[in-house]
């Protein structure tokens, strides 16, 4: 993000050794931060967090920096979660830490719907975890845990929604040539990219289609982007601009599972997807929404099938394949290479007799997500 983070302790943290997973320890190295004067990092997270007004996602990527510059990771995993339980606490939010013998895990009270990572009720409230991936996203050896709180009383609840991303050092952008076929010819985009939204969301969540739709790609990606899109659809008709995006979205891009490519569930950002060579369904789709919704402004709805994320764009006059939504007809605008070139309006055979439902839908008029 480009700002720094600097901690002179008052105190120095001395930790004898890694320490023993038991519930002392953590209490121990507690007493030690606050002896150090670990709250001045709080107070400079606070200060970037305002500076930049970062989400609580991308505040917790600097509570995981600073923590790390505390008690490096590799050195006392132990110790470098209990940092970030800490300040995350000290930060405002809810925290716990569940402890056994083999392990820690990190929790935070959060209402947002998260799948495929734990989560924990306690008190009645939603904990979500935060360091499954140090597990390899497996915790089977983590049995019997005790939980580590500080117990509060009052706090606010963490949001994995993204609203903005923040701006990064122009040195972290890469130029990137995206090649794909539309009407016969070749076609080439050009477009810069954050590089450093790969390690922003590299541990991001599986959150419901709505949010990750909706994550916004950083300014000069945006800007760019949209730029070279805008010059090739000039003079083009909204139904032939939209179907110009839909082949960019379909054909730019190697299409692979999750579970081959990263060896798990795993939804891109719109940005994420312009990053990777390889992507599925859901990240074109988002990345087709997201530019549809910059460019053109028309309703749209996602649409899930069992094992498919299509969407639908509604037209002033309704062709094609269409859906009924609401008191009008959205058309199929499929972003997803299937077993035959479909045109704006078609749908693959196996979906014309699949059941589906609306994920959700894109309202310019309301400027709100009907979710």
């Amino acid at each position: 993000m480009g700002d720094s983070l600097i901690f002179r302790p008052k105190k120095e943290i001395f930790l004898n050794g890694p320490a023993n997973y038991n519930q002392q320890s953590i209490l121990d190295i507690r007493s030690a931060l606050i002896a150090a004067g670990t709250v001045d990092v709080v107070q400079q997270i606070i200060e970037i967090t305002k500076k930049r007004d970062l989400n609580d996602w991308f505040t917790y990527q600097l509570v995981r920096k600073a923590a790390g510059m505390i008690i490096p990771k590799s050195n006392d995993y132990l110790g470098y979660t209990t940092v970030k339980w800490f300040l995350m606490n000290q930060l405002g939010y809810n925290a716990v830490l569940a402890l056994s013998e083999k392990g820690v895990l990190l929790y935070i009270k959060s209402d947002d719907p998260i799948f495929n990572i734990p989560t924990k009720l306690i008190n009645g409230a939603q904990f979500i975890c935060l360091n499954y991936h140090d597990y390899n996203y497996s915790i089977e050896n983590l049995i019997d845990q005790t939980i580590v709180s500080e117990f509060k009383n009052i706090s606010k609840s963490f949001t994995f929604n993204i609203s903005k991303i923040p701006e990064s050092n122009p040195q972290h952008y890469i130029e990137k040539e995206l090649a794909f076929e539309y009407a016969h010819q070749e076609e080439k985009i050009k477009v810069r990219i954050d590089s450093t939204v790969r390690d922003y969301f590299i541990n991001y969540p599986v959150t419901e289609y709505y949010n990750q739709f909706n994550i916004p790609l950083s300014r000069d990606t945006k800007e760019s982007l949209i730029h070279s899109l805008k010059e090739k659809i000039e003079g083009m008709s909204k139904k032939k601009g939209v179907e110009y995006i839909m082949y960019f979205t379909r054909n730019a891009f190697i299409f692979e599972k999750d579970s081959d490519f990263f060896g798990r569930e795993k939804r891109l950002s719109p940005e994420e997807t312009l990053l990777y060579s390889k992507s599925d369904c859901e990240d074109r789709s988002a990345l087709f929404y997201a530019l549809v919704k910059e460019i053109y402004q028309l309703p749209m709805i996602v649409v899930e099938y069992e094992d498919h994320i299509t969407v639908a764009v509604k037209f002033d006059k309704p062709f094609g394949k269409t859906i009924q939504y609401g008191n009008g007809l959205y058309t199929i605008c499929e972003p997803t290479p299937q077993n035959i070139d479909l045109r704006i309006g078609q749908i693959g055979t196996k979906y014309k007799r699949e059941n589906y439902q609306v994920a959700f839908s894109y309202q310019p008029h309301l400027s709100v997500l009907d979710k």
